[in-house]
């Protein structure tokens, strides 16, 4: 019998192309399957912290971009708002030494009369209602300023510009002024004095 006789080698298979993976992303689980897999609790917690987070970034939005307050409006000195007028004086009584002048102040905004001065020493003032007066605002309130007069050297028996001295008080500031009454005030103010310190002559007897 004759040996049997192998095959001769053939040539070898080509390789070909790796063979293809299907699927995407990562082999572990996604955002979604993570967020499922947590528990409600922790859920709940997560989205009550992110909610939080979402206002305090609006607040601080909103802080940073709303408009600047408008500055609040000053009031005026109270001089500029408070105007007085003269009434009159009664002429006093031959022997009187006193009279009283009316005025009326009015303010156009709240504010307060504090003091009343004038500059003769020969005179001595005093203000009703008692000061210090309120001046409720546009509400025209009469003051009555009363002259006794203690000397009649250096008064003013033919004053010109008379005036008083007026302490106003208001939420602004306080202020004095000098208010001249005009010359109504003046001619009756002289003629007050006059009356007092200078009396009329007594008539000769027979005349």
């Amino acid at each position: 019998m004759s040996a049997p006789t192998r095959p001769e080698p053939g040539p070898e298979p080509e390789q070909g192309p790796p063979a293809e993976v299907l699927g995407g992303g990562s082999a572990g689980p996604r955002l979604g399957e993570r967020w499922t897999a947590l528990p409600s609790r922790s859920r709940r917690l997560v989205g009550a912290v992110a909610g939080l987070a979402v206002l305090a970034v609006l607040g601080v939005y909103a802080l940073a971009t709303r408009p600047e307050p408008e500055p609040a409006a000053l009031v005026p000195y109270p001089i500029q708002t408070t105007d007085f007028s003269f009434l009159g004086i009664e002429t006093p009584k031959p022997g009187d030494t006193a009279f009283a002048a009316q005025l009326m102040a009015t303010s156009d905004s709240d504010a307060s009369l504090e003091k009343i001065t004038q500059g003769y020493s020969g005179l001595k003032l005093s203000v009703r209602p008692a000061l210090p007066l309120e001046l409720p605002e546009n509400q025209p309130t009469r003051v009555t300023v009363r002259f006794e007069v203690v000397r009649c050297a250096g008064l003013p028996l033919d004053a010109r510009l008379p005036s008083l001295r007026v302490t106003l008080r208001n939420t602004r500031a306080i202020q004095d002024y000098s208010s001249i009454l005009g010359g109504t005030y003046a001619a009756e103010l002289s003629r007050a004095l006059r009356t007092i310190c200078e009396p009329a002559p007594r008539a000769a007897p027979g005349a």
